[in-house]
């Protein structure tokens, strides 16, 4: 009985990374809504984030430890992830 040896392929596909894009001037990302597909600014979003998390501690929907939590968790995972830790 003859075996036959096949010889191991060492090709590889082309790899095509994609460019992050809707960088502004700062180098910070835009984020878009994805039904109507409209670039927001990171600043604007931002804003609105802690604008939503102050006014919900201002009408009591959430407890102040809890928002404080919350806020010092994004303060830290924003900066980490800029940092590229």
């Amino acid at each position: 009985m003859a075996t036959t040896q096949t010889k191991p392929t060492t090709e590889t596909k082309p790899t095509t990374q994609a460019k992050p894009t809707g960088h502004g001037a700062n180098g910070r990302g835009d984020y878009v809504v994805p039904v109507v597909h409209v670039h927001v600014p990171e600043r604007v979003v931002d804003a609105g984030f802690w604008g939503v998390l102050v006014g919900s501690v201002a009408l009591g929907a959430v407890d102040l430890p809890l928002a404080v939590l919350l806020g010092a968790g994004v303060v830290i995972a924003r900066h980490r992830m800029r940092a590229g830790a």
